[in-house]
């Protein structure tokens, strides 16, 4: 009775402390989204989701140069900024920038993306993380 006890006692203690984990991050995402705004930042319409293997977003960067794009790619996020210019001036009046947090770990190395018509695909392979043995 006493080890179940002290057993149920850890995994609370973890579970309070992987919420004040979490907590954590979705502030400092939050500092970032405001920094952004200040700086003049546009957060592009976009779309992520799995199919099969693969982690696909799209994003909707009209008026970029696909030269001008900057995309970095992690394990578990994809971090884009390019510039945003006026349709109709040509000048540029802010950036885009885009910080999303993957539901899965990828493999970096895999990652491909092609811009085409103001919209950005990003493919990237899901991880492995684990392999299966032989039992002899």
């Amino acid at each position: 009775m006493e080890r179940r006890s002290l057993w149920r006692i850890i995994l609370e203690g973890i579970r309070r402390m992987e919420a004040e984990v979490n907590r954590m991050e979705e502030e400092l995402f939050k500092m970032i989204k405001e920094a952004e705004v200040m700086r003049r930042c546009i957060t592009p319409l976009y779309n992520l989701y799995e199919s099969g293997d693969e982690v696909i977003l799209t994003a909707d960067l009209p008026g970029t140069n696909k030269d001008e794009i900057e995309l970095i790619a992690g394990e578990d996020y994809f971090k884009i900024e390019a510039p945003c210019k006026s349709p109709v001036r040509r000048i540029q009046e802010g950036r885009y920038v885009l910080h999303v947090r993957l539901p899965v770990k990828v493999d970096p190395e895999t990652v491909k993306a092609r811009y085409k018509e103001g919209v950005l695909e990003v493919v990237a392979k899901k991880k492995i993380t684990g392999h299966r043995v032989k039992v002899e």
